[in-house]
């Protein structure tokens, strides 16, 4: 949803609010990245690899926090299966083997019964079900598995029973959410303790973890996973792997430079030509899976007007604001963005046309509705102003660079757009309450199915606006089966929020991760999912 969220603007239930701390979601249609071919380099062990990160933790178990950190979660415990580097595939991971019907309803997903957890018990199918029980009983986000009708086990091979098709199921099982933890071990150690020190099946145990500073892993020796696209499914390269929770983004950018860390996430835009310029660094970039939006209250004066809502998406010029920013976002029309599975091309490239910026066709249509312009070049009507207020997320630096630009731009055609800078945490509750005239709001997630219904359906918590055709729409493209199919679905839903407007797609965002340059044998996906197997440092 809004508010810079991973899995928590997933649906109407849980959403709290994230900072993009490591944003490491999944995407599609763009070309794999893979930095540097593994060397020689891999087979020697490194003392430590140490990574820069722009926040801290909330806990080591997937299981119990709201946001998870691939960086982290993904060593401490693997996910069964992946969607590939261009999240198009359906592969093993975590588990021997993966397999789908043709109609979707069935996942059969096979484990080797020699691979264990951290304290040595086999990680086995019965072991991920008893993992996947307590993710439903205690997880803030149980509802993963409203989809999932029956787990019965057939030898060391796991049979989902599914009541839908659809991509969310995929997404779930591939994200740091579902990596198997030791259950056994989480009831005898109590929930508190087991999110400090959880017990998994990744390549590293959690060592130390200094509130405020940083968490260290150190191999696991026994480590062996199924992923395809890499040369090395055994243990790692490093003898522990230490990540410090950085969040000003200067000082990750120093120490990086400095050679004091080898990675760093959330590469802050003002300190990329700096980077760029630096040759013992390199930079590495994908495309977050999130759609940034303006969302405008239809029950409010003056949004309450179509003519008004289009006016303004029609005065707002995206292609200005991408220089604004830096070249640091992609330019949207549709609910999908390019980094999200199901994105419509075909229909992104219709929109950009027919909505594209329009001043004069935005004037004529305030003047349509009787908003004339007053002495001071602000729009009048009735003896009111066309006047608002603009809410955004001071947390995000992206955020605050835009919204002066989104002002400039809407006072061309005789808007008094008036900002307001809110904490991130606090903009839910805006829209909660309907308590807002215009909002700039993000999903982020790599299954909009798993994203757009909570701003969708009618009754939903955090939409405001609802239209029956578009949740009938929204009905179909959730379940569809058929990706190629689902896309053209998601691009008809896109085009009827278009006939409407409570929401402008403006952009998806670009991030950035850098190493040092000596570091070798980084794979990355298209959307940034960071894989550290054949990981190496180049004498």
């Amino acid at each position: 949803m809004m508010f810079d969220m991973v899995k928590l603007s997933r649906r109407s239930v849980v959403l709290a609010v994230v900072l993009s701390l490591v944003v490491l979601g999944a995407a599609c249609a763009r070309e794999t990245v893979v930095d540097v071919e593994p060397d020689e380099s891999q087979e020697v062990v490194h003392p430590e690899l140490i990574v820069a990160i722009p926040g801290e933790i909330q806990g080591t178990d997937p299981q119990q926090v709201t946001t998870v950190v691939d960086l982290v979660h993904t060593l401490i415990t693997t996910p069964p299966i992946s969607m590939g580097l261009n999240n198009d595939e359906l592969l093993p991971f975590g588990a021997q083997d993966v397999q789908m019907s043709e109609d979707g309803l069935e996942m059969r997903i096979t484990f080797d019964p020699e691979r264990t957890f951290h304290n040595g018990v086999p990680a086995s199918a019965e072991a991920w079900k008893a993992s996947v029980e307590r993710y439903i009983e205690i997880s803030p986000y149980a509802f993963d598995y409203d989809a999932v009708e029956e787990i019965t086990i057939d030898g060391d091979t796991a049979i989902l029973s599914l009541s839908e098709p659809g991509p969310g199921m995929l997404v779930v099982l591939s994200s740091s959410y579902a990596g198997a933890v030791e259950a056994a071990a989480a009831a005898e150690m109590g929930e508190e303790e087991f999110d400090r020190e959880t017990i998994g099946c990744g390549p590293y145990k959690v060592d130390e973890w200094v509130d405020g500073s940083h968490i260290t892993m150190v191999r696991n020796e026994d480590y062996l996973d199924y992923l395809p696209f890499v040369d090395n499914n055994g243990p790692f390269a490093f003898e522990k792997i230490t990540v410090r929770f950085i969040p000003e983004g200067f000082t990750r950018v120093s120490e990086l430079r400095a050679g004091s860390v080898h990675l760093i996430t959330g590469v802050p835009s003002e300190n990329l030509q700096m980077l760029e310029d630096d040759p013992d660094v390199t930079l590495h970039d994908y495309m977050n899976s999130n759609v940034r939006y303006t969302q405008m209250n239809t029950n409010r004066f003056p949004t309450e007007d179509f003519n008004v809502r289009m006016a303004i998406a029609l005065a707002l010029d995206r292609d200005e604001l991408q220089d604004g920013v830096d070249d640091v976002i992609h330019p949207v029309f549709g609910l999908v963005g390019p980094a999200m599975v199901r994105h419509h091309e075909e229909t992104e490239s219709r929109l950009s046309e027919e909505y594209a910026h329009d001043l004069e066709r935005a004037m004529q249509m305030l003047a349509e509705s009787g908003w004339e312009e007053g002495s001071d070049g602000i729009r009048v009507k009735d003896g009111e102003r066309l006047a608002f207020e603009f809410a955004f997320n001071g947390d995000n630096p992206i955020d605050v660079r835009a919204a002066p630009i989104v002002q400039s731009q809407l006072s061309r055609i005789g808007v008094d757009l008036q900002l307001r800078e809110y904490d991130g945490r606090y903009l839910r509750d805006l829209v909660e309450e309907r308590d807002f005239d215009m909002i700039l709001s993000n999903w982020s997630w790599l299954d909009p199915g798993g994203v757009w219904p909570a701003s969708l359906r009618e009754g939903a918590a955090l939409a405001p606006w609802s239209h029956p055709d578009a949740e009938a729409i929204l009905d179909r493209a959730v379940l569809e089966p058929d990706d190629e199919e689902g896309a053209r679905i998601w691009g008809e839903l896109s085009e009827r929020i278009w006939e409407d407007v409570p929401f402008v797609p403006l952009w998806s965002d670009r991030l950035f991760v850098a190493t040092r340059a000596d570091v070798s044998g980084l794979h990355m996906s298209v959307s940034g999912s960071i894989y550290l197997h054949d990981l190496g440092i180049v004498d």
